[in-house]
């Protein structure tokens, strides 16, 4: 009996992990993590709402960063959307919610000079009829609050649910199972996620840095990424075309690919046909 073919998506040059990041509000502490990010090689994204930059916090806590700073801050990083206030979607009518999502997303893109196509949902607050304005507004995906705790890829892209808060007590062992010695027959991606001013808050700059140090070692086969790359290189992947006895497989993305049939993992090139034996 001929046995199934099994193909897996792999991460650019072949790898089977991907590590990203997601911080929200646009904060003062930014600055710093970015700086940690940086010297680490690790790329992430900052999720912020632009109508409420230049935010003087009276405890000095989650004061917002000025407008002209979001550029060269997070050059090398994504900018996604948060909302234009921070205003829970679902408490909004539709109008009024739209607004939130594509003046924020209109604003985001004229301080950056880039396309914004992600959103963080604040409060963690969303229903079905809010996945549909997000879509309408042009955005790609869109990250939950509660954790998975595993390295899944997404389903919807519209409810991305992170591996974990940096505050969660076994941090480090899921940084470990992850980047160690385990193989992993299907892809796998590690989601961190959080707000900068909490390591003030908590006084615990050291989880993110010791985090950092820690998978920064793992270059070779892990592949940082922001959460729109991420995004992006999955649905291209989804995209792949097969003959009908899986014997020939098109890429029609412009996007080169990898994958893995068995134990022969190969590079599918923008607009090829691969024959495989």
């Amino acid at each position: 009996m001929k046995q199934p073919i099994m193909d897996s998506l792999r991460f650019p040059g072949g790898k089977t992990r991907a590590l990203t990041f997601s911080y929200d509000d646009g904060v003062l502490q930014d600055r710093r993590l970015v700086g940690i990010l940086n010297d680490c090689g690790l790329r992430g994204t900052f999720n912020i709402g632009s109508g409420v930059l230049g935010y003087v916090d009276p405890t000095g806590l989650m004061t917002k960063l000025q407008p002209e700073e979001i550029a060269p801050l997070y050059a090398g990083h994504e900018i996604a959307s948060h909302g234009l206030y921070h205003s829970a979607p679902t408490a909004l009518g539709g109008p009024a919610a739209l607004y939130e999502i594509i003046e924020d997303r209109r604003r985001l893109e004229e301080l950056s000079g880039g396309i914004v196509r992600g959103f963080a949902y604040p409060y963690g607050a969303y229903d079905a009829s809010v996945k549909q304005l997000l879509a309408a507004a042009g955005m790609a995906y869109a990250r939950v609050v509660p954790s998975s705790g595993n390295f899944a890829l997404p389903t919807d892209f519209l409810e991305w649910m992170p591996t974990a808060h940096h505050n969660d007590e076994k941090l480090m062992d899921l940084a470990k199972a992850f980047c160690g010695e385990q193989r992993f027959p299907h892809p796998a991606l590690f989601y961190l996620w959080g707000h900068s001013y909490e390591f003030d808050q908590f006084d615990n700059w050291h989880v993110i840095e010791e985090f950092a140090d820690y998978v920064a070692q793992f270059d070779q086969t892990v592949w940082f990424a922001t959460n729109i790359e991420i995004h992006d290189y999955i649905q291209a992947y989804r995209q792949l075309i097969y003959s009908a006895d899986a014997g020939m497989i098109y890429n029609p993305t412009a996007t080169p690919l990898w994958m893995a049939r068995g134990r022969d993992t190969f590079e599918l090139a923008p607009g090829a046909t691969v024959r495989l034996a």
